[in-house]
C-alpha cells in the first residue's frame, strides 16, 4: 500500500469520524443554557430530578452553568430521554408569538432556587419566617432576602411586585400564586423548573409540589418575576 493510499484512508476515517461523534454526543448529552436548573432540564427529559442528578453525580443543590454537558439518563419507560428534548423554535417566531421579557442571570436564579430548598421539610408556622418554621409569604420573604431583593412579607403584597408573567414563560426563580382562600393571592410559592415549585404548605410544612396538581392546577392565580 503506497503512501498516498494510506494517507488517503487515514484522511477518510477521519472525516468519517469527525461526522459520528457530534451525533452520538447529541443524542445522550444535554448542553446547560442560560437560566437552567436541575429542575427545568429534568421537566424537560421527562425525568426525576434524582435521576437527573444521579447520572451526572450530582447534588440536588448542585450550581450547573452555561456550556456544562449533562448526561441523559434513561427514563422510567426504558426509553431515552433525548426523545423528550423539544427543537427550539427559530428566534423569529418566537419573537412573533410572544413579546420577550426581562430575564435574569443563571447565577441569581440558581442562588434563588438553592437557597429555597435549603428549607425543604422545615415545619410550617403562622407568620413564621424561619426561626421555627415558615409560612408561604415568609418562606417567599426569606429566600429572596438572602439573595438581597426584600419583600414584603404578605402574599398579597408579593402579588403587586414585579412584572406579570405568563403560565408559558415561567422560569425558575419566578413567584406563582394560587386563591387558596378567599379571593386573591393567598399562597405563594418559588418556581423551580419542570411544573414544579417549593412553597410551605399548611399542612405539610415547606415542600415541592406540582403546578398540574389538580388543587393547584384549579386554584392557579398568575406568576410574577422580580
Amino acid at each position: 500500500m503506497t503512501r498516498h493510499v494510506l494517507a488517503a484512508l487515514t484522511c477518510a476515517f477521519c472525516v468519517a469520524f469527525a461526522s459520528f461523534v457530534p451525533h452520538a454526543e447529541a443524542a445522550s448529552v444535554y448542553l446547560v443554557r442560560q437560566g437552567d436548573t436541575l429542575w427545568a432540564i429534568a421537566g424537560r427529559l421527562g425525568v426525576s430530578v434524582e435521576q437527573l442528578a444521579s447520572a451526572n453525580h450530582l447534588s440536588l443543590t448542585t450550581t450547573i452553568h452555561p456550556g456544562e454537558r449533562l448526561v441523559f439518563p434513561e427514563r422510567v419507560d426504558g426509553r431515552s430521554s433525548a426523545a423528550a428534548v423539544p427543537s427550539r423554535p427559530a428566534a423569529s417566531t418566537t419573537r412573533a408569538l410572544h413579546t420577550p421579557l426581562p430575564s435574569r442571570g443563571a447565577a441569581f436564579t440558581s442562588s434563588v432556587v438553592r437557597t429555597a430548598l435549603r428549607f425543604l421539610g422545615r415545619p410550617y408556622q403562622w407568620a413564621g419566617v424561619g426561626n421555627r418554621g415558615f409560612d408561604c409569604s415568609g418562606l417567599v420573604s426569606r429566600v429572596f432576602s438572602a439573595v438581597r431583593l426584600p419583600l414584603p412579607h404578605s402574599s398579597f403584597d408579593q402579588f403587586r411586585a414585579g412584572i406579570a408573567v405568563p403560565r408559558w414563560a415561567l422560569a425558575p426563580g419566578d413567584l406563582v400564586f394560587f386563591h387558596t382562600y378567599g379571593y386573591g393571592a393567598s399562597h405563594v410559592g418559588i418556581y423551580v423548573g419542570g411544573d414544579r415549585f417549593i412553597h410551605a404548605s399548611s399542612d405539610r410544612g415547606v415542600i415541592v409540589s406540582s403546578l398540574s396538581e389538580p388543587y393547584y392546577a384549579y386554584r392557579y392565580l398568575g406568576a410574577r418575576r422580580i
